[in-house]
């Protein structure tokens, strides 16, 4: 039993609100294309007065997300890892709305690898942390910027980022290798192909990727399944390098709706991985852990 709170998931292009009752469940739910960069002149409190406005304001706000980036409501520091929800409780800043909501801005974290590269994350570490349950303990968040998260004792101990979804809009969109693609279905044959490619040579994607357009040029693959094959390309060649240095026999959570998330199950599958979805709501539940532990709800 917790207190009845507003959890908020507000990212660089969408925002999403849940209403959360003392059990734990959601009870309404507000989502819009409005993401920190939608928001009009920077007015962060008339943006979410204009979604949540009806909500009870004596309801506390837990918020996550690129919320609290450089281009968001509040910069906030990022919290090193490893890290759990008690630290992320301990580092809530607390904020007062014009209409006097009261609203707790949970942070991100950082990440260093041996070879001295920083990572950075907000919000995913916030989906993970509504998700352990003791039988996984790595994370996988597809997406623009997706991410690779190592788990121990219920806390992140590292992670990895790869910039597949932006590298692969940016290719197809702005490069020759797009000039022959046409519009159609997926073809999960072709996505297939892409992904065994990327796993038989995980170090020669600058090489490998050009058959996207010399499979077209000779009539090889059809132009409406282009796109689909250089999909299989970028994530396979994600998952090759995530796998290097983590157990094939492990389980594997995959965060993310069925829509993305189904490439990424099919690519480990052929990658011999195992892995399942995790829960849809593992960000209201994350969030709900980080306000226990602060005591804000």
């Amino acid at each position: 039993m917790t207190k009845p709170f507003i959890a908020l998931d507000w990212g660089t292009t969408s925002f999403r609100a849940y209403q959360i009752d003392a059990q734990g469940a959601v009870t309404d739910t507000v989502s819009a294309p409005e993401g920190i960069l939608s928001v009009s002149d920077g007015d962060f409190d008339a943006a979410l007065e204009k979604h949540i406005g009806a909500w009870d304001v004596a309801l506390p706000v837990l918020a996550s997300g690129m919320i609290t980036s450089r281009q968001g409501w509040i910069e906030l520091p990022y919290v090193p890892c490893p890290a759990g929800p008690a630290d992320l409780a301990a580092a809530l800043h607390h904020h007062a709305s014009r209409r006097g909501r009261r609203i707790a801005f949970a942070t991100g974290l950082s990440y260093r690898h041996e070879n001295g590269m920083p990572e950075v994350m907000r919000s995913e570490e916030t989906q993970v942390f509504g998700s352990l349950d003791g039988t996984a303990s790595h994370f996988v968040t597809p997406g623009t910027h997706s991410k690779w998260i190592d788990t121990s004792g219920g806390r992140i101990t590292n992670y990895t980022t790869y910039v597949t979804g932006e590298v692969f809009s940016a290719l197809k969109d702005h490069t020759i290798l797009g000039r022959l693609m046409t519009e159609g279905p997926a073809s999960e044959d072709a996505f297939e192909k892409g992904v065994r490619a990327a796993l038989d040579d995980p170090a020669g994607f600058l090489h490998r990727i050009f058959a996207t357009r010399t499979l077209g040029l000779f009539h090889e693959m059809p132009a409406e399944h282009l796109a689909s094959f250089l999909s299989g390309q970028v994530v396979g060649t994600e998952v090759a390098h995530a796998m290097a240095s983590r157990s094939k026999a492990a389980q594997y959570v995959v965060l993310a709706s069925q829509g993305i998330g189904s490439r990424y199950m099919k690519a480990m599958e052929i990658a011999g991985l195992s892995a399942r979805y995790g829960d849809p709501l593992s960000i209201v539940k994350g969030l709900r852990n980080i306000g226990q532990h602060a005591g804000v709800i």
